[in-house]
């Protein structure tokens, strides 16, 4: 029986593993040569093995614009990764889950700058967040609670 099991759970288990492999590992960030955190967020990727291609832009409201990121979702920086948007400081996972799961969204995001997300680590304090799906008409749900 736990043989039996075991099998199952390998069935179920070995295609996520194989799927995950598959996933894109390039990224595009546009963010200001200033901005602290957006560096911070940059070399969370990389420890994560993203190839990450950096477009340093004082114009980071423009990248928004054309890419119709609701005004309310904005954060310090705007990244695309396999035809979606990722806005602000999101996690590995939550990029992950995304590209898995490939829901009907334009991108998701993390509006602000909330404490303790990648990049905006301040010691132990972490502040609870949503991460925000939003598509094309506009519509904006909760794609992650954290």
């Amino acid at each position: 029986m736990k043989i039996l099991f075991q099998f199952f759970v390998m069935l179920l288990v070995t295609p996520l593993v194989f799927a995950d492999d598959l996933l894109s590992r390039d990224i595009t960030v546009y963010k200001n040569p200033e901005c602290g955190c957006c560096v911070k967020w940059v070399d969370y990727l990389k420890g994560y093995d993203y190839n990450v291609n950096v477009i340093n832009t004082r114009d980071v409201l423009s990248i928004k614009a054309k890419h119709k990121i609701p005004e309310q979702l904005a954060a310090c920086h705007t990244a695309m990764i396999d035809g979606y948007i990722i806005e602000g400081h999101v996690t590995e996972r939550d990029i992950r889950r995304l590209l898995l799961f490939r829901p009907e969204v334009k991108g998701i995001a993390v509006p602000g700058m909330p404490i303790g997300t990648p990049g905006m680590e301040r010691g132990d304090t972490i502040e609870s967040y949503n991460v925000m799906s939003f598509d094309e008409e506009g519509n904006i749900e909760v794609f992650v609670e954290h």
